[in-house]
């Protein structure tokens, strides 16, 4: 699917979805939980999807209705071996390969797109040294669990994904005794592993802070609320923000100001380039501003790197993007794809081993390749508001991943 986009005016409200960090936290505890879980009802993405999936094959069951959604957890997990579609979420393999670990299941992990490309050596060698086999199988492409998890001390580098942390935290509370997580260097993405500890508490369970780590009780069963409210997305809320900023003004709806969703920075980065923008009882609204080139260290907090990016190509002066080396590793090669995309709508982009240099001054216009991923696609959107020409963006649909609203809402209220 190809949308062209004109220059104009960005739509002048947006309600976001509720957060697809949270809703794959949420869902997971709610599965394992004593008593059944009422949750809101989920944005129909895709990544939220392979979870719901996947936790069915482990015994979960989901009853939708008309704005909430009954989860009933896992009665008892089946004996034969099951085939465990993550898709293209890397939220649900790295999440998901821990917990079936924990609860002894034969499980047979796959996945497609760049799935099988992203990395999951160090978190499966976790994994093995305490208990589980795992073999990884090429053409299909195929990761094999079985065994059942053993507690004791999990080692884990810091710099690669914080999925790894979340996922090991879901998972170990479920074993016999205690455990303990140790980083070998400093945690990357690190709001990311207290929004996991968050949600862990909403279901009863605290976890310990040591250095270097967390050490974790064993034994324990995680407590339905009940009903659990999540919040909306912040880095989807980003893209709209952005947009403010260039085309705007946009009032966001369906945040909460006081979230601990690491993406939530993206109010003082923008405010860092001169945006201005206002909290009220009406949401989060982001005006026109004239922005000026920064540097901005996006390490904790990957994600957002598309959205700042369109937005700096239209600053005054140059800006730069750091921290962002494992965005390589994403749906795409986020900086290379990133940095192909502002050059074809006429920027000036230099890319760096672990970010872009970005020259500012405006885009022309013309045609947007996102690679197949989604942020790329809302980013070049985004970019398609103020530039002097219309943008054709490629692979459209590629937003289903995360965000399946966006082009209805992005091109209908235009």
């Amino acid at each position: 699917m190809e949308i062209t986009i004109c220059p104009g005016k960005a739509p002048r409200r947006a309600a976001v979805p509720l957060s697809k960090s949270e809703g794959h936290r949420a869902l997971i505890l709610a599965a394992m939980a004593q008593g059944e879980t009422i949750l809101p009802r989920l944005p129909a993405s895709g990544d939220l999807l392979a979870t719901m999936d996947c936790l069915r094959q482990m015994g979960t069951s989901f009853t939708e209705r008309e704005n909430s959604l009954l989860v009933t957890p896992i009665a008892g997990p089946p004996a034969a071996p099951l085939r465990l579609d993550c898709r293209e979420s890397g939220s649900t393999l790295r999440f998901l390969l821990p917990v079936a670990a924990a609860l002894g299941l034969r499980a047979i992990f796959t996945g497609r797109g760049r799935l099988p490309q992203r990395p999951v050596e160090a978190l499966l060698a976790a994994l093995q040294r305490n208990g589980i086999t795992a073999e990884v199988r090429q053409h299909p492409w195929e990761i094999e669990l079985a065994g059942r998890l053993t507690p004791g001390a999990f080692s884990l580098p810091g710099n690669v994904s914080s999925q790894y942390v979340s996922g090991l935290m879901l998972a170990l509370p479920l074993l016999t005794g205690p455990s303990e997580i140790r980083l070998t260097g400093a945690l990357e993405s690190a709001g990311y592993a207290g929004m996991t500890e968050e949600m862990l508490r909403r279901f009863g369970l605290k976890l310990e802070k040591i250095p270097m780590g967390w050490r974790i009780p064993g034994g324990m069963k995680y407590q339905s609320p009940g009903r659990l409210g999540l919040g909306g997305d912040w880095s989807h809320a980003a893209f709209w923000l952005a947009a403010g900023c260039l085309a705007g003004p946009v009032t966001v709806t369906g945040l909460e100001p006081e979230s601990t969703q690491p993406d939530r920075v993206i109010l003082p980065l923008l405010r860092q380039m001169g945006a201005r923008i206002e909290l009220s009882p009406e949401g989060v609204t982001a005006y026109p501003s004239r922005l000026t080139g920064t540097t901005i260290d996006v390490s904790g907090c990957p994600d957002l790197l598309p959205p700042l990016a369109a937005a700096m190509a239209f600053a005054k002066g140059e800006s730069r993007l750091t921290g962002a080396a494992r965005l390589r590793l994403k749906e795409s090669d986020r900086l290379a794809g990133m940095a192909g995309l502002l050059r074809a709508l006429g920027g000036r982009v230099e890319e760096e081993p672990d970010g872009l240099r970005i020259a500012g001054g405006g885009l022309r216009g013309g045609v947007a390749d996102p690679c197949g991923d989604h942020r790329l696609a809302m980013a070049a959107a985004v970019a398609a508001l103020a530039c002097r020409e219309p943008v054709t963006v490629k692979d459209a649909e590629c937003v289903e991943k995360s965000y399946p609203a966006w082009w209805g809402l992005f091109c209908e209220e235009k």
